[in-house]
């Protein structure tokens, strides 16, 4: 159907990804934790934050918590208060395994157990922050940039745009250049930019896909800027 209503167009092509976050993150330290990696579409090295697909039945900001944990072994220091809690029920015999020891896949277990489900909104379409169970939800490190289509006309799938501040290890190594993460098979190496040093990078085209330069342009409006995070209640 066209945008007017009047007439079908019959070789329209139109791909609806599955929805998308991705993740700009800075430590409490203050470095901002990037990739240099090689993907298969982009020519040469890019720079790139997290970011990966959302699972079945799991909220943006839960995906986001798990990409963050899964690629860099970081999260909240509410999550780490929360996975600390989780690991002693563990290892008191109050729940689960007695045997169980902090790594990734508890870590995921503790975080996706706690977490809402996704909410829609009047279009259908998860909410990246929801609001109906704000207590829950809640966490002042982790700042919501947005949801946004990315092909108009196209489709392309939504992306959900998260920045985590004041970012610690959840598990053994998490944040080190040493930390071994999941991911899609391609080549990459963990890096730590100051703020001028992602002003830089930004400014020379080392972000090479839209979807990264537009969350860290969105990141670094919001640290710099005072953006006020997304979004109104009346999105």
């Amino acid at each position: 159907m066209s945008e007017d209503g009047n007439s079908i167009i019959n070789d329209w092509i139109f791909l609806e990804e599955v929805p998308a976050v991705n993740i700009i993150i800075q430590t409490l330290e203050g470095r901002f934790v990037v990739f240099q990696q090689k993907k298969y579409g982009i020519p040469g090295e890019t720079l790139s934050p997290v970011g990966g697909f959302i699972d079945a039945n799991e909220s943006p900001l839960t995906s986001a918590k798990r990409e963050v944990l899964e690629e860099l072994g970081l999260g909240s220091r509410r999550t780490l208060r929360t996975v600390r809690e989780g690991l002693r029920g563990y290892n008191n015999g109050r729940s689960g395994d007695p045997s169980k020891t902090l790594d990734v896949e508890t870590v995921a277990q503790i975080i996706t157990s706690s977490a809402n489900p996704p909410v829609m909104d009047k279009f259908g379409l998860m909410e990246g922050l929801s609001r109906t169970v704000p207590s829950l939800e809640f966490d002042a490190d982790w700042v919501f940039l947005g949801r946004y289509r990315t092909a108009a006309n196209r489709g392309g799938g939504f992306l959900y745009s998260y920045l985590l501040k004041n970012a610690v290890p959840l598990v053994p190594g998490g944040g080190t250049v040493n930390y071994a993460g999941t991911g899609d098979g391609e080549s990459q190496k963990i890096m730590y930019l100051s703020e001028d040093q992602v002003m830089k990078s930004i400014s020379e085209g080392k972000f090479q896909e839209v979807k990264w330069v537009a969350t860290f342009a969105l990141a670094m409006l919001h640290l710099k800027d005072g953006m006020p995070a997304c979004c109104g209640k009346d999105e």
